[in-house]
């Protein structure tokens, strides 16, 4: 009678990679070769149904929800994002602007009623003689 083995599976499949021989094949003939911790995929399958117990299941289903929840209302707003351009130009004028490019930042933005000069036209500049002579050095002098 040959005497036995006993071995994991990790140890076990260590012996299986061997370049020059079959070291599972050697032992085998040599020795009763027992795996300690071998489950069938039946037994698997069965250990890991146990785990999973309604406690378990429960938080899953809530943290699910949870997610879908999230994602619903961020997709809510993006879709209104994306079609509230599409409202509010309808309520905006048309300016009489040069290019098409501008008529859809209208529609987008808005119209502005505040106009920021850059040559330094505003009340701001005008009272103020030391921001106007600093202008005039940057820009030069106007036409």
């Amino acid at each position: 009678m040959r005497s036995r083995k006993y071995f994991t599976v990790k140890e076990w499949n260590c012996f299986k990679n061997n370049d020059y021989f079959d070291m599972q094949d050697m032992l085998c003939q040599k020795y009763d070769v027992i795996l300690t911790d071998y489950k069938t995929k039946r037994e698997k399958v069965f250990s890991a149904l146990k785990k999973i117990n309604l406690k378990n299941f429960d938080k899953g289903v809530t943290e699910f929800s949870k997610l879908v929840q999230l994602f619903g209302s961020s997709m809510e707003q993006l879709t209104r994002e994306i079609d509230s351009p599409k409202q509010k130009g309808s309520r905006y004028k048309k300016t009489t602007s040069k290019s098409k490019n501008d008529d859809n930042l209208n529609l987008i933005w808005g119209e502005s009623n505040n106009s920021v000069p850059i040559w330094g036209k505003s009340e701001y500049f005008d009272s103020d003689a030391k921001h106007k002579d600093n202008l005039e050095k940057i820009w030069g002098r106007e036409n």
